[in-house]
């Protein structure tokens, strides 16, 4: 999936650590596009079939790796409610993704899909 940073288009982008503060806030702000959170959630079914996103999407930490090549840990809650029984469960998942930044100011997450 691949965004554009318009605020920073045409900007001279130096890659590393120092800009890994201002792209924390700009993926935050992004997050609130459903289309990307929901890009974001992750398979769940390691805690249950029943388990689904219930929002609360935070950015932890991003990283810089090497070249133009970052890391962002970020964590969300899930829930399951169990309507035989009545009772509910709930927890946070932490996920981590990576992502290029382009010269041209677009990042492009690259999630990891395993195929089943």
């Amino acid at each position: 999936m691949k965004r554009v940073l318009t605020e920073w288009i045409g900007r001279d982008l130096q890659h590393g650590d120092e800009l890994v503060t201002d792209l924390k806030q700009i993926i935050e702000k992004q997050l609130e596009d459903t289309e990307l959170q929901e890009a974001f959630v992750q398979d769940l079914s390691h805690i249950s079939q029943a388990a689904v996103f219930s929002g609360d999407m935070k950015v932890d930490q991003v990283k810089f790796l090497k070249d133009n090549l970052y890391r962002c840990d970020y964590s969300y809650g899930w829930h399951i409610a169990w309507t035989c029984s009545g009772t509910q469960e709930a927890g946070r998942v932490s996920e981590k993704v990576r992502f290029t930044l382009s010269d041209d100011a677009e990042i492009e997450f690259k999630f990891l899909k395993l195929e089943a």
